[in-house]
């Protein structure tokens, strides 16, 4: 067995060349991978965040609908009088001193106040508040479509949730709340 010649082969070496220009591929592969992972984090991010923005626009929204609704179960007369009107609104400075004021000047100092608030609170911000059998309906304050039918008082509210100009009141978009209630 000594005198058997021993082959070397370079195997390894060509091998080794080859294995090289393979790797640069993988790596060029994980890095587009990881780019579309990237990618894809990044607008589940922004859904989550737009979404985030709807409900808080729509939690604003409901707390002004309900304050509205308490401040016409403090003032029932008023509200059954139908005084609770939007477009009689106006500030009543005697509301806030000592000897206070009539129902009927709350009503109006309540609802100024009101919409003063929803147009401060909400982009674009309208609300309106009637009597209405079918309350899922009206494009905005200026059309808020009540049918005066029905025992139950509606508050509606109008925002531009996704600032495009407009108010959407038709689905996906829905910029509207409605509620109603008794006095």
């Amino acid at each position: 067995m000594r005198g058997t010649p021993h082959t070397i082969t370079r195997v390894c070496g060509s091998s080794r060349r080859r294995q090289a220009g393979v790797s640069l591929i993988e790596v060029l592969v994980s890095t587009l991978i990881l780019a579309i992972g990237l990618v894809g984090v990044a607008g589940m991010q922004a859904l989550a965040l737009h979404n985030n923005q709807e409900a808080q626009m729509r939690s604003h929204a409901s707390a002004l609908a309900y304050d509205l609704a308490d401040r016409m179960r403090n003032n029932v007369a008023a509200a059954n009088a139908g005084l609770y009107d939007p477009a009689t609104a106006s500030t009543q400075s005697t509301c806030y001193t000592s000897s206070g004021c009539a129902m009927g000047d709350m009503a109006r100092d309540d609802m100024q106040r009101w919409l003063a608030n929803v147009a401060a609170t909400l982009p674009m911000g309208q609300g309106h508040v009637c009597i209405d059998s079918t309350p899922d309906d009206g494009a905005s304050a200026a059309n808020p479509q009540c049918d005066n039918n029905g025992t139950l008082f509606t508050i509606k509210v109008w925002w531009d949730n996704d600032h495009d100009g407009q108010i959407s009141v038709t689905a996906p978009n829905v910029e509207r709340l409605t509620i109603s209630f008794l006095p």
